[in-house]
């Protein structure tokens, strides 16, 4: 018998305008594990009868430093995506950069990095246009869909992951006034709504980081960000919050959802979530199990900020101090 997640699914896909699949966090070092996992989840996919127009996938396609691995599995993932024939967004996450930390930590200038280097080549797919830009974005409908993501420095001389400086601090280019200016572009985007997608998590999420804090208060009508990074079930590193999914930014009316992860190794099976938007903007996530080939949950965001304009100082007060009040889990 179908549960209520399903029957929910069901329902509402009926009604759906746009389909998005999002997920994040493939990341192995072992190309068995890899394909293993990337088949599961293809294989469930395909019993929904491959119901997205669009795919957003938030970081760590890959992990480790071994280049000839990273291009097989880079070369299975582009196989498997492409065989959908629908156009996919994908935002660097940290395990992006592990071959060019290498580079660096040996001395060496040059690097690559094998999926984000496909994606940009790929006809019809989107990420940055250059390595060194922190976002990108995409319209769908209504919403502006910003995508934020890890970047480095054309010469291997700097590199910012976990929203974060991973090496080469002293020389990253980017101050306040970038940020403010980046939160000034979201607010003339000339779209009513706002979806923001990372590889993290804004202050308040599940290992959330920092720079991401640095755009905020956001405008109030971003209606939700979507992330990875924190594999759900993952004792390791999800902490007390190892079961989280959904959570608020810090000080604002907005949730974030936590889509991770691709991969039942770390985390307690292969996850990734549906996202609707239907005739009147609202939005729909159907959380996907594909080990068991369910829907476990459903979550409808509400349309508003219950924030008043008017509360943009406190809010910005707030934004401003909230890091500071708390102790963040160090990332590696």
């Amino acid at each position: 018998m179908p549960q209520i997640a399903d029957e929910l699914y069901s329902l509402c896909a009926k009604k759906a305008r746009h389909v998005i699949w999002v997920f994040s966090d493939l990341q192995q070092r072992l190309y068995s594990n890899a394909e293993k996992c990337l088949n599961i989840c293809m294989e469930d996919y395909a019993l929904l009868k491959n119901p997205a127009q669009m795919i957003w996938y938030l970081g760590d396609s890959t992990e480790s430093s071994n280049l000839p691995e990273l291009i097989r599995m880079t070369d299975l993932q582009e196989r498997a995506f492409s065989s959908l024939n629908i156009p996919l967004c994908y935002a660097t996450g940290n395990h992006d950069y592990d071959y060019a930390e290498y580079c660096f930590r040996n001395g060496q200038t040059g690097f690559c990095m094998p999926f984000y280097d496909m994606v940009r080549s790929h006809s019809g797919w989107h990420t940055t246009e250059n390595c060194e830009d922190t976002w990108f974005r995409v319209d769908v409908g209504n919403y502006a869909v910003y995508f934020f993501c890890d970047h480095i420095a054309r010469d291997n001389s700097w590199c910012s992951t976990h929203n974060g400086m991973r090496f080469g601090g002293e020389r990253y280019p980017y101050t306040d006034g970038y940020f403010a200016s980046v939160r000034r572009n979201m607010e003339q985007c000339g779209k009513p709504n706002i979806i923001t997608a990372a590889h993290c998590a804004f202050p308040g999420g599940n290992r959330d980081t920092y720079l991401l804090s640095k755009l905020q208060p956001l405008p109030l009508n971003v209606r939700l960000h979507l992330y990875g990074h924190s594999h759900i079930g993952d004792y390791v590193w999800g902490g007390n919050r190892v079961f989280s999914q959904i959570q608020w930014v810090d000080w604002q009316d907005i949730p974030q959802v936590d889509v991770s992860s691709f991969e039942d190794i770390r985390g307690s099976f292969c996850r990734s979530v549906i996202l609707h938007i239907y005739e009147d903007d609202s939005l729909g996530l159907f959380f996907r199990n594909h080990n068991d080939h369910c829907f476990t949950q459903a979550y409808f965001p509400k349309t508003t900020c219950a924030e008043a304009p008017g509360d943009f100082e406190r809010r910005a007060e707030l934004s401003a101090s909230g890091w500071g009040r708390v102790n963040r889990v160090t990332d590696n």
